[in-house]
């Protein structure tokens, strides 16, 4: 286990909060601070963002939002990175469905980006149902198990098996189009 090493901030051993939080590399990061959680999770949850919704902008918006929900909230968490990562997933779904409303209603559409911006593989996801797209997205570029997305999705964990095996099923058929 990798340690970050405490800010000098005049905080003892034994007031230290136990905040652990896997890195890109897989290996975990003990948390000395907030900075730290930013350093070592901002780029990954933007990642996670951009799979969710197909704006790189928004992504990054999305994420700003949920490091801010987990400043407010940052001692009394046991586990900051899984707050955080549950806040863009719940961040992107809000996003989604405020733009379906808007679509629903009649109100400004949503432009997306320009061809030469496009990720083609986005646009298939796109495609697919919401929990689906969720789950692959949670599930092959945030490198999640299946525990940990029926946690950040609030489901149980044979949601998580069938959405995906049948989001694969549904992206095959898409890409073959």
């Amino acid at each position: 286990m990798k340690t970050i090493p405490w800010m000098a901030s005049g905080v003892s051993e034994g007031e230290r909060p136990d905040s652990l939080v896997p890195a890109p590399t897989g290996e975990v990061i003990e948390l000395a601070s907030f900075d730290d959680l930013y350093q070592a999770e901002y780029e990954p949850m933007v990642r996670l963002a951009r799979g969710l919704v197909d704006s790189p902008e928004i992504a990054e918006e999305v994420v700003q939002d949920a490091f801010a929900k987990v400043f407010d909230r940052w001692g009394r968490l046991d586990q900051p990175g899984a707050y955080l990562r549950t806040a863009v997933v719940n961040g992107t779904r809000s996003e989604l469905r405020k733009r379906e409303v808007r679509r629903r209603i009649g109100l400004r559409p949503f432009i997306p980006p320009k061809p030469e911006e496009r990720d083609y593989l986005l646009d298939a996801l796109d495609q697919l149902s919401p929990r689906q797209k969720t789950v692959l997205v949670l599930k092959f570029y945030a490198d999640m198990t299946e525990r940990e997305i029926a946690q950040a999705m609030g489901v149980r964990p044979g949601t998580v098996k069938s959405a995906t095996s049948r989001g694969l099923a549904e992206l095959r058929k898409v890409i073959e189009q």
